[in-house]
């Protein structure tokens, strides 16, 4: 039978130091994400900045999705599903949702409790648990975007 003892040494503690310092380096989580690149952007229809529209970034190839939402001027900045800024490498599908072309109309009072807001959330547009489409809301697809690792990537969508 093998002596319990040996747990307190301060070999066994050192060496459990050892292996979590070493997780801690090279990312022991899986690291599953691509590289990415900085994405900003701006929406405009008829010429006009599209305001407080949802922006989803759809690879072709690996990776995850990347979001953003624009602001008074129509501009974005995309956050990958993971929070980090940016997005995968490669051909996008773009799918714009909502939106308006009056910003007055837009309301800028902030999310009520229990919804999710802002970039970077884990549950995207239109998935359980994340902020609905709503009834109703215009959403343009077939658009499409390069993001490539020596940028700047300024995409530019007129819908």
């Amino acid at each position: 039978m093998m002596n319990p003892l040996w747990l307190g040494t301060r070999a066994w503690q050192k060496q459990l130091l050892g292996v979590v310092a070493l997780c801690l380096v090279t990312g022991c989580s899986g690291g599953d994400s691509p590289p990415l690149a900085e994405a900003t952007g701006q929406v405009t229809k008829a010429g006009a900045p599209l305001v407080n529209a949802r922006v989803e970034f759809y690879p072709d190839g690996p990776g995850g999705s990347s979001y953003g939402t624009t602001d008074q001027e129509g501009k974005f900045e995309l956050f990958y599903s993971t929070g980090d800024p940016g997005a995968a490498l490669g051909t996008h599908k773009v799918v714009v949702i909502g939106g308006s072309t009056d910003a007055a109309a837009v309301p800028t009072a902030p999310a009520a409790a229990g919804e999710e807001a802002g970039e970077g959330t884990l549950a995207p547009v239109g998935m359980p648990g994340g902020p609905g489409r709503g009834a109703g809301t215009a959403e343009v697809k077939g658009l499409t975007a390069e993001i490539t690792a020596d940028g700047p990537n300024f995409i530019t969508l007129e819908l």
